[in-house]
C-alpha cells in the first residue's frame, strides 16, 4: 500500500511540474498545413525598482551603433512620468528619459512616445500636440497637429486626429524623410457608410515645417451599418506594422489587411484566423453602461496587434478569442490577464503560412516586440506563476518549420 501512495505521489509531482513548466514557458498548437510554428525559448528579465509598474503604454524595440534597446513607459505614473531604456543584452537599465507635467518642458496628457535616437524622441499626447524631446526632457520643439480655432476644411482635423504612438494597440510611429504618419483616432460622429471612403486613415506631418496633411489612404469600405448618433457607433480602432516598404493595417473586426506602399493605393489580403468565423464590424449600442459595454466587446472574436518581424521579414497577427471576466473582476480598469489568443503569420505576400494558439494564463498579449531573436511575449501575467512584480519579463519565439 504504501508502495502504491508512493507511486501516486510521484505521479502527481511529475503532472504538476509538467503543468508548471506549461504555465511558464508555453506551448504550441500547429496543423499538418502549418509551414512554421512559434517555439518557446530563452527568457528576458530586466529588474524594476518601486517607482515603475510592469504594465506599460510604449513598448517598442530598436537598434543604436549595433546595439538592442527597449523604450518603455508606465502604463499608469508612479513617480515622475519617464521613458526608461532597456539594454537587450545585459538585461538592465541603459538610461532614463524625465518627462515633465508642468515647467518650461511641461507636456500635458502624455500618451506615448517612439525613438528617433538615443538623444531625441517624439512624445504624443491626448491633444493638439506632439513634441520633441532630448534625453534630459528638455523640449526641442512643439508640433501642433490641428487648431481648435480652424475655419473651413481645416476645421475637419478638430477632434479628428489626437497624436498616440503606443503598444497597446501596436501603433508606432512612422518617419519617411522628414514626413511623420499619425494614424487618425476620431473620425466625427454619426457617420453614413458612404462616409468612410472619404475619410483619411492616415495623416502626416512634416518635422521640418509643421506643415498637416491628409494622405489618400482612406477608411476600407467593412463598415457597412449607418451610425446613429447617441445610439450606434462603429469602433474603427486598429493596428498597424510599417515594413519600411509598405504600411499594413488591420482592423479589430475584418478578417483582411490593409496594404499601400504610397498611402494611396490599397490592396487588401486575406489574414483570416482558423479559429474565427468570418467577422466583419458592426456598429455597436452605446446606450449600453460601460461595464455591459465591456462585456460585450470582450465576448467577440477580435483581431489586436500587428507587428512586422524585419528580422525575418513576416508578420504576426494577433487573434483574440472571447474572454469572459469573472464575476469578481469588473471589466473597468481590469487587464483579461485569462483571455486565450492565437498568432496567424505571414510572409511577406501577406500569404498564412502557420498560425500559433496561446494559453491565457501565461502571457500579457498587449505587451510584446520583436526582437532580433525572435518575438517575444510578456510573461507579465498576474496569473502565471513565474508572476513577478519586480520584474519584466518576456518569451523568446522563434519560427519553426512544421516537420
Amino acid at each position: 500500500m504504501k508502495s502504491m501512495l508512493m507511486k501516486c505521489k510521484i505521479i502527481y509531482l511529475f503532472l504538476f511540474l509538467g503543468l508548471l513548466v506549461v504555465s511558464c514557458g508555453g506551448g504550441k498548437l500547429t496543423e499538418p498545413d502549418d509551414q512554421v510554428y512559434l517555439s518557446g525559448g530563452d527568457t528576458l528579465s530586466f529588474p524594476l525598482d518601486n517607482t515603475t509598474y510592469y504594465l506599460c503604454k510604449v513598448l517598442f524595440q530598436f537598434e543604436d551603433k549595433g546595439r538592442e534597446y527597449l523604450l518603455f513607459q508606465n502604463d499608469r505614473t508612479r513617480g515622475t512620468p519617464r521613458f526608461l531604456i532597456f539594454d537587450v543584452e545585459k538585461q538592465e537599465e541603459f538610461k532614463r528619459v524625465p518627462l515633465y507635467k508642468e515647467g518650461p518642458n511641461g507636456i500635458p496628457e502624455i500618451a506615448g512616445g517612439c525613438f528617433l535616437d538615443m538623444n531625441r524622441f517624439i512624445v504624443t499626447t491626448h491633444s493638439p500636440f506632439f513634441y520633441l524631446v532630448d534625453d534630459q526632457g528638455a523640449v526641442l520643439r512643439k508640433y501642433r497637429l490641428w487648431d481648435p480655432d480652424a475655419d473651413g476644411e481645416d476645421r475637419l482635423f478638430v477632434n479628428s486626429c489626437i497624436s498616440t504612438f503606443y503598444s497597446y494597440y501596436a501603433s508606432p510611429g512612422i518617419l519617411r524623410d522628414s514626413l511623420l504618419y499619425f494614424k487618425q483616432d476620431q473620425v466625427g460622429y454619426p457617420r453614413k457608410p458612404d462616409d468612410w471612403k472619404n475619410l483619411s486613415l492616415f495623416v502626416s506631418v512634416d518635422m521640418n515645417t509643421g506643415e498637416m496633411k491628409r494622405t489618400d489612404f482612406k477608411f476600407p469600405s467593412i463598415f457597412k451599418e449607418e451610425e446613429q448618433k447617441h445610439s450606434t457607433l462603429y469602433e474603427s480602432e486598429c493596428s498597424y506594422a510599417h515594413t519600411g516598404r509598405e504600411v499594413a493595417v488591420s482592423f479589430h473586426e475584418c478578417d483582411s489587411i490593409f496594404v499601400s506602399s504610397d498611402f494611396h493605393h490599397v490592396h487588401a489580403y486575406s489574414a483570416k484566423s482558423r479559429y474565427f468565423p468570418a467577422i466583419l464590424p458592426k456598429a455597436g449600442n452605446i446606450n449600453q453602461d460601460l461595464v455591459s459595454w465591456l462585456q460585450e466587446e470582450y465576448l467577440k472574436y477580435q483581431y489586436h496587434h500587428l507587428l512586422y518581424d524585419k528580422y525575418r521579414d513576416v508578420f504576426y497577427r494577433f487573434a483574440l478569442q472571447p474572454y469572459r471576466f469573472p464575476k469578481n473582476k469588473p471589466p473597468v480598469g481590469t487587464i483579461p490577464y485569462g483571455q486565450e489568443f492565437s498568432i496567424v503569420i505571414l510572409n511577406n505576400k501577406y500569404e498564412i503560412i502557420g498560425e500559433t494558439r496561446f494559453p491565457g494564463n501565461t502571457y500579457v498579449y498587449r505587451m510584446c516586440f520583436v526582437g532580433k531573436k525572435g518575438l517575444y511575449l510578456s510573461l507579465n501575467n498576474e496569473e502565471n506563476p513565474c508572476f513577478d512584480e519586480d520584474k519584466l519579463m518576456f518569451r523568446c519565439f522563434t519560427l519553426q518549420e512544421n516537420k
